[in-house]
């Protein structure tokens, strides 16, 4: 099983939508919800308001994790967000979105987030959770000290619920030593799966060159969680896919932007790069995209959606201007490749049955 983590926003959604109905059961993706603007938090409903049918149409029967914290992320609220007219807190309200449309979701906190939240998801119906902890924001000597804060969270509610554990490495460099050491500290929670999510995808284009097409570096997330499934046949793996991850700038200039997109193969991340915007770079990305298709890593327009996309691009049968398409077409491409190499493995056995 393969957990990607993404963003609820228009085109990573898209991504999601656009798989190929045989991945579906093969990926539990961890849904990131869209952060409350400081400036709108008195309004924050209005923010969830289409929620459920708008992940109903893009998840359908998928099931996903949810991960509400992210909704604080700009506001670092500890008091409880709580609706003027139901009464209901963040968390009640979104579940009972997602509940109108029986979604299959995972509700999820993280290591830090507010009591009034970690208590919500705890207390709610749901008998599978989520715990996301961040590792790449704490050193390894706090591990002991929250193991035991979310012990005792677990603890504080009555009934049995299955957890997934997140072990969020972001993009920091890390020792082998240190991933391990996580894995071991975090076994203690009783807990359902183990996933280690990480990235090596850059956050912008910056090293790539402009019309062209560049190896911009190792996959090498994936190729540690390979070096630890040997340890922990168990483990499961997630990652960021190729989303940029930097601030949106202020004052952008569409015309004085590149298109850009982000194309993982099984061992590396290239870049496909156009001209300025404003040289005409929209005109002339079809060239970028046919090098790309000349590669023997492409493949082929079938592969997903991502692909047939690049293809009609090659081809000049479609135009590719904007800064939203590409993302769904990198993270949909992704995704399904990500899919591949993990269900190319052998079946492992479960704990109970070594």
């Amino acid at each position: 099983m393969y957990y990607p983590l993404l963003k609820n926003s228009n085109n990573e959604m898209r991504a999601l939508r656009e798989l190929k109905d045989e991945s579906r059961n093969k990926l539990i993706p961890i849904i990131e919800s869209k952060r409350i603007k400081r400036t709108n938090v008195q309004n924050w409903e209005a923010s969830f308001r289409t929620l459920g049918k708008f992940l109903k149409e893009r998840v359908k029967n998928t099931k996903f994790i949810y991960d509400f914290n992210c909704a604080l992320e700009e506001l670092g609220e500890e008091e409880p967000l709580t609706s003027s007219t139901t009464g209901e807190n963040l968390v009640q309200h979104c579940l009972g979105k997602m509940q109108d449309e029986e979604l299959d979701l995972i509700p999820c906190f993280q290591h830090d987030s507010p009591d009034w939240l970690i208590h919500a998801v705890l207390q709610s119906s749901y008998e599978e959770i989520a715990i996301r902890i961040r590792c790449h924001d704490f050193q390894e000597s706090f591990n002991r000290f929250v193991v035991q804060k979310l012990m005792s969270d677990l603890e504080s509610v009555s009934g049995n619920n299955e957890v997934t554990i997140i072990l969020d490495f972001f993009d920091q460099p890390t020792t082998l030593r240190r991933l391990q050491n996580a894995i071991e500290d975090f076994s203690r929670i009783h807990h359902k799966e183990i996933v280690y999510l990480a990235t090596a995808c850059p956050d912008n284009a910056s090293g790539a060159d402009p019309h062209s097409l560049t190896m911009i570096g190792p996959r090498t997330e994936f190729s540690t969680f390979l070096e630890l499934k040997v340890q922990y046949p168990d483990l499961r793996f997630g990652d960021y896919t190729t989303r940029l991850k930097g601030e949106v700038l202020t004052g952008f200039n569409h015309y004085n932007s590149y298109v850009k997109i982000f194309y993982s193969t099984e061992t590396d991340y290239w870049i496909a790069k156009s001209k300025l915007i404003g040289d005409d770079g929209e005109f002339t990305f079809y060239e970028v995209c046919q090098e790309l298709v000349d590669q023997d890593f492409y493949p082929g327009s079938d592969f997903s959606f991502g692909d047939g996309e690049i293809q009609k691009c090659a081809d000049d049968k479609i135009t590719i201007g904007d800064h939203q398409t590409p993302i769904a077409i990198g993270v949909n491409h992704h995704i399904e490749t990500t899919i591949a190499q993990l269900s190319s493995f052998p079946p492992v056995l479960s704990t109970l049955e070594r």
